[in-house]
């Protein structure tokens, strides 16, 4: 399963974003508390470091690109308004995700009250998978995709961000506001029922 989670290409803008950004090696915390005073230097980097990161997690999430763009805006806005609450600025990161994954379940209860979930053409995993991919990886990603969509939330969202999103498990803990030891319960549960659902799939 994770095999074929591998397989999915990174977004090339968010890469773009991160080399241009790559020679700036000034921590977080830093950032953090010069963008506290208004520095804009500071908060363009805060941007730039950062919203590839949560573009992809906006994105894997909500398989919408325009929904995840503004995701993406609504999270900074947030951010920047907020950043005094910010206990940790070493954990900027993790901070920002949390933002972003209660933005994207503010869009889920959206899409049910006004019953778009029928109708939202989402990209599925098998569709953004790197071009070189083979067709039993194709066939393994199309068959986790459909056992993700059946997934309770509290599973699902712990599961991407871990193993889509690449997210350490305190961060995928921070992004989910919930404990550790939770967190490795959800991926537990989740991994069992995916498992269920590759397990009859050919591997090279």
């Amino acid at each position: 399963m994770t095999v074929a989670v591998t397989a999915l290409r990174p977004d090339v803008p968010a890469r773009r974003v991160l080399d241009a950004t790559a020679t700036v090696a000034v921590a977080d915390a830093e950032l953090v508390a010069r963008a506290r005073t208004r520095d804009a230097w500071a908060e363009e980097m805060i941007y730039r470091r950062h919203a590839p990161l949560v573009a992809s997690t906006a994105r894997r999430l909500l398989r919408d690109p325009v929904e995840a763009a503004d995701v993406v805006q609504e999270t900074f806005l947030i951010a920047f308004q907020k950043l005094g609450a910010l206990a940790d600025p070493a954990a900027l990161r993790g901070w920002l995700a949390r933002i972003a994954v209660s933005r994207v379940h503010r869009r889920w209860r959206w899409r049910r009250v006004r019953f778009w979930s029928a109708m939202v053409d989402e990209e599925s995993l098998a569709e953004v998978a790197d071009a070189g991919v083979s067709p039993e990886r194709r066939t393994e990603l199309a068959l986790i995709d459909g056992a993700l969509r059946a997934l309770p939330l509290k599973l699902r969202v712990p599961w991407v961000l871990r193993h889509v999103v690449g997210y350490s498990l305190d961060e995928v803990a921070t992004a989910c506001d919930c404990s550790l030891a939770s967190v490795k319960r959800y991926l537990g549960r989740a991994e069992a029922e995916l498992a269920v659902h590759t397990a009859e799939v050919p591997r090279d």
